[in-house]
């Protein structure tokens, strides 16, 4: 491979304006990016392998992380993960969770969040996700936030995602590797989540996204209840 030459990324839900050039991915910064590089930086130093090194900026002011060798499942629901996907998964929030407890860039609160976990933002090698990307998002929040972002995206939970009864097997199976027991708050935040987007579209006045999120809300109220007895 020409170690100069830029290629565009695909797969997964890939941010505009990212390639790979040799064995660095490039990306463009923002008003967080430095908060996002001090975590990686911090990452590395504990030595949580499984994100991406932040190696510098380049000449033309984007960010310079390693390139992470695998596949990003495409986010459009034709892939669901298989169970053991989802048990490696869990065990890796877990364990990013764990490195962030009590650190300087968590300040009071209770970890760093992804905000954005899902198989869009992971780097797997078969069943074995190797990395999560895509952390533009991180900010100090609390477990139960990104783990339900977690379990909404990995298990795909919605109309698409297939019967309730394997939808809430696959949130429990999520939920007892990482250790956490209260599934009716990862199901209860989910639905305040899509309530909170609709609500943020209609003020916006994004019109063509407006029935795609009613029915995403419709969905969660009306199989909650059922979620919440199946497990």
């Amino acid at each position: 491979m020409d170690a100069s030459r830029e290629i565009p990324l695909a797969g997964g839900c890939v941010t505009p304006g990212v390639v790979r050039v040799g064995a660095t991915v490039r990306r463009p910064t923002g008003p967080h990016s430095p908060f996002v590089h001090a975590l990686l930086r911090y990452l590395d130093e504990t030595g949580f392998d499984a994100a991406p090194r932040f190696l510098g900026i380049d000449e033309q002011g984007r960010e310079i992380l390693t390139f992470i060798e695998g596949v990003a499942p495409r986010c459009d629901g034709t892939q669901p993960l298989s169970d053991e996907q989802l048990v490696q998964a869990a065990l890796l929030i877990r364990r990013f969770h764990e490195a962030t407890t009590g650190s300087q860039l968590a300040g009071n609160a209770e970890i760093v969040c992804h905000n954005e976990l899902g198989p869009h933002n992971t780097i797997f090698a078969g069943d074995r996700p190797v990395a999560f990307i895509d952390w533009d998002e991180a900010a100090p929040g609390s477990r139960l936030s990104d783990l339900a972002y977690a379990v909404w995206c990995f298990v795909d939970i919605g109309e698409q995602g297939g019967s309730i009864a394997a939808q809430a097997r696959r949130l429990q199976l999520m939920c007892d590797i990482y250790g956490w027991s209260d599934i009716e708050a990862v199901v209860d935040w989910i639905a305040a989540d899509l309530r909170g987007a609709l609500a943020n579209h209609e003020r916006a006045g994004r019109h063509q996204a407006l029935p795609i999120f009613r029915a995403m809300v419709h969905w969660i109220d009306a199989h909650a209840t059922e979620l919440k007895a199946l497990t």
